[in-house]
């Protein structure tokens, strides 16, 4: 489970996160929430009731944040209303308050999850994610048509082997905020290669993996063993590869294939019934345990770092802590 909120807004570390809205929403956004992240103690909701008046939002409002301690982000569900509007009144002037408006589970999972956040990256975040799906996927399918037919910068022989990998991530969401935002951007990557069997035979995963990823780069979704062999023909050149994983069983099977990596980087694994914590992001079952042992016998270092800006810290070492 992920123990607590960190994230960084102003220059400064938010410790509190509260959720408020019309009726039941922030509270149905928290249970959301903690399906994909695990339980979060330090994200609360306020709701202004059916039966209740500003009156008694306001009331219930100062009540929780006086329990508070440290700085907190205030999410409402709607700018303009009650919620918002009482949360203006109250602390629009209050130093270590930040309040921003337009509550989507998006923007509230990249809160809690990403430390280095801040109000501006939320904001885009939330207009990022309000999408036309159907017009994006007839988009990402016509261009997953056209790059099928490219040709690949003609003849790639001489680069065989020597494989610019910029990064090799475990990430069970694949692409989304985190990988595309901030890690991708961050090295400069030119493609990103999902490494995964099931979403490469899946054309509507394909789809919305290609939604996802920045624009500016290319995606190759492919089986794993594909992956490997495209890399050591040397069919990507000097390109810098970002190489994504759902799971370390794929990692695994990817360096047994003769895929060239010297580091793993485990980003997200979200909580499964029976796994237990190893950092607020990564949740490992026992089975995993034993792939990652598996791995770190060959000579990859296994390290966990969340964003570019987080230590990186020893895996292998925290996971038999």
């Amino acid at each position: 489970m992920l123990s607590g909120v960190t994230c960084i807004l102003g220059g400064n570390q938010v410790e509190n996160i509260v959720l408020i809205s019309h009726g039941e929403m922030a509270e149905g956004v928290k249970v959301s929430l903690e399906m994909i992240v695990g339980q979060q103690a330090n994200v609360h909701t306020v709701s202004l009731r059916p039966d209740g008046d500003n009156i008694q939002f306001e009331n219930e409002l100062n009540e929780k944040m006086k329990a508070l301690n440290g700085s907190t982000l205030i999410i409402a569900d709607l700018l303009g209303g009650t919620p918002c509007n009482v949360a203006i009144k109250n602390y629009l002037h209050v130093e270590n308050v930040e309040i921003i408006a337009g509550m989507t589970l998006s923007i509230v999972i990249e809160a809690v999850v990403n430390q280095q956040v801040a109000v501006k990256e939320l904001i885009c975040l939330a207009k990022e994610n309000i999408v036309d799906v159907k017009a994006g996927m007839h988009q990402a399918e016509q261009e997953i048509s056209e790059a099928n037919l490219e040709t690949e910068l003609n003849d790639f022989s001489m680069y065989a082997g020597k494989a610019n990998i910029v990064n090799t991530r475990i990430d069970e969401r694949l692409i989304h905020g985190q990988v595309a935002g901030i890690w991708s951007t961050s090295l400069d990557t030119q493609r990103i290669i999902v490494a995964n069997d099931e979403a490469a035979s899946d054309p509507l995963q394909k789809s919305s993996l290609r939604m996802a990823a920045p624009t500016s780069m290319r995606l190759s979704v492919l089986p794993v063993a594909q992956a490997a062999e495209n890399i050591l023909s040397g069919k990507y050149g000097k390109q810098r590869l970002f190489l994504l994983f759902k799971n370390p069983t794929d990692v695994l099977r990817f360096i047994e294939a003769g895929g060239p990596i010297q580091t793993v980087n485990v980003g997200n694994m979200s909580y499964k019934e029976g796994a237990r914590e190893v950092t607020k992001s990564i949740q490992v079952l026992e089975s995993e345990e034993g792939v990652f042992d598996a791995i770190s016998a060959k000579g990859i270092n296994v390290t966990a770092q969340l964003v570019p800006n987080d230590p990186s810290i020893d895996f292998m070492k925290k996971l038999k802590g």
